[in-house]
């Protein structure tokens, strides 16, 4: 069990980096209104999400492979398949460079209930491109390790929760200490902003890297 979680620790770290969603998370904190309830729902619909996912995911794996040894090629063109998606993206990054983003002007008039933000939440995990393929990529090493239930249940809870991190910890920094966050907050922002294609695009080469040895190490019947 801990060799499966060391092998999904650098993927699950990948599926955290979403500048986009902690970008829209700290707008949320400084918003100056029920940011607690507003930021609580975002984290809640990025928690049901990656549920769903992880349901999806380890059901079919075991529907594909439901013998008690692991199917090394599925598991290897999965790998190469996700790693092919992720140098795609960082093609596609690397295009965009140059482009001078439009900023989006912020409608201050509108906050929205729970339900706006609990979708919302839901949606960026869904949507981030460069980072599900990392998290889809962690659960399925942790469904190919053929660990007992109990264990899976446990691994993917912590790939879950690593992969929240990045919205779960300026949350509890805001509950706990309001000020001390909005000081944090702005320049944070400011730096995502400033460096977001710099920061995806190293992501998304060492996820290519790291996938591509994984599916050469599955067809050696390695992992």
């Amino acid at each position: 069990m801990f060799e499966t979680f060391l092998s999904t620790l650098p993927l699950s770290i990948a599926s955290s980096i979403s500048v986009t969603s902690i970008l829209l998370f700290l707008a949320i904190l400084v918003s100056g209104k029920n940011q607690v309830r507003n930021g609580f729902a975002f984290i809640v619909g990025g928690i049901i999400t990656a549920s769903i996912i992880i349901f999806i995911e380890l059901f079919s794996i075991h529907k594909a492979n439901p013998g008690a040894s692991p199917n090394y090629v599925m598991h290897a063109v999965i790998d190469f398949v996700l790693a092919g998606i992720c140098l795609l993206l960082l093609i596609m990054t690397f295009i965009g460079w140059n482009k001078p983003e439009q900023e989006k002007k912020k409608d201050d008039k509108k906050s929205g209930g729970v339900f706006t933000y609990v979708i919302m939440g839901a949606l960026i995990k869904l949507v981030s491109a460069n980072t599900l393929p990392p998290f889809i990529g962690a659960i399925k090493e942790v469904a190919a390790a053929q660990l007992a239930s109990a264990q899976v249940v446990v691994l993917c809870a912590i790939i879950l929760l690593i992969s929240m991190l990045p919205v779960i910890i300026p949350y509890l920094l805001f509950l706990f200490n309001q000020q001390r966050a909005l000081v944090i907050i702005d320049p944070a922002s400011t730096f995502l902003k400033k460096y977001k294609n710099f920061i995806n695009s190293i992501v998304l080469g060492l996820v290519v890297i790291y996938l591509c040895y994984h599916g050469y190490s599955h067809l050696l019947g390695m992992k």
